[in-house]
C-alpha cells in the first residue's frame, strides 16, 4: 500500500506526512533547504550505532588479525570497514536507506563474511578460522548493522537503539566465545 509517497510493509507504520509550511520558514529544519534535523532523542541513538559500529568494526579487525590465510584477514577487514559505515554515515534521518553502497552490503553478507573466499579466479577453499560461536556473532553483527541505514524516519530512535544494543551483545558474544575457547 502506499501512503503519502511511503510504501508501508507492514512493520512499522507509514510516517506522518509533512506539515504544511504556514510560518515561513521554509521547511522543516526552519532553514529553507528542507534537510532533515534530527531531535536530541535521534542525535543519541545515532551516537550510540556509531559507537556500536566502531566496536564491532574493532572486534572484527581482531578476528582478521589472526587469520592465517592472508585472503581471509583481508576480507574481514572488508568487513569491519562495511560495519562502521553501516552503523554509522549510511544512518541518515529521514532517508531512505539507500546511503549504504553495494560495497558495503555484499561484505556484510554471511557468505563473504564467514564464508570461503575467492581471489584471482581461484577458491581459497578454506573458511576462516573462527568458533561456532564466533561466526554466529559476526553473521549476527552483519545482519544488525545492515538494518540500521533502513531505519524509519520517525521509529528511528526507538528501532537504531535496539538494533545497537544488540550489535553489542553480538560483539559481547563474539569477545566472549573467543576467551572461552
Amino acid at each position: 500500500m502506499d501512503t503519502h509517497g511511503v510504501v508501508v510493509t507492514g512493520r512499522f507504520p507509514a510516517p506522518p506526512p509533512p506539515a504544511p509550511d504556514h510560518d515561513g520558514s521554509g521547511g522543516p529544519d526552519g532553514h529553507g533547504n528542507g534537510r532533515y534535523q534530527p531531535d536530541l532523542q535521534e542525535r543519541r541513538a545515532l551516537a550510540r550505532a556509531r559507537r556500536a559500529g566502531e566496536r564491532a568494526a574493532a572486534w572484527v579487525r581482531a578476528l582478521a588479525g589472526r587469520q592465517p590465510e592472508r585472503a581471509h584477514g583481508r576480507a574481514l577487514l572488508r568487513t569491519a570497514a562495511a560495519l562502521e559505515a553501516a552503523s554509522g554515515a549510511a544512518v541518515v534521518p529521514g532517508g531512505d536507506g539507500s546511503a549504504l553502497d553495494g560495497g558495503s552490503r555484499y561484505h556484510l553478507l554471511a557468505s563473504w563474511a564467514i564464508g570461503p573466499v575467492y581471489h584471482y579466479g581461484r577458491d581459497a577453499q578454506t573458511l576462516p578460522e573462527l568458533t561456532a560461536a564466533e561466526r554466529l556473532a559476526l553473521v549476527a553483527a552483519c545482519a544488525l548493522a545492515a538494518a540500521m541505514p533502513g531505519t524509519v524516519s520517525g521509529d528511528l530512535a526507538p528501532e537504531l537503539d535496539v538494533l545497537a544494543a544488540a550489535l553489542e551483545d553480538a560483539v559481547r558474544a563474539g569477545r566472549g566465545a573467543a576467551q572461552k575457547a
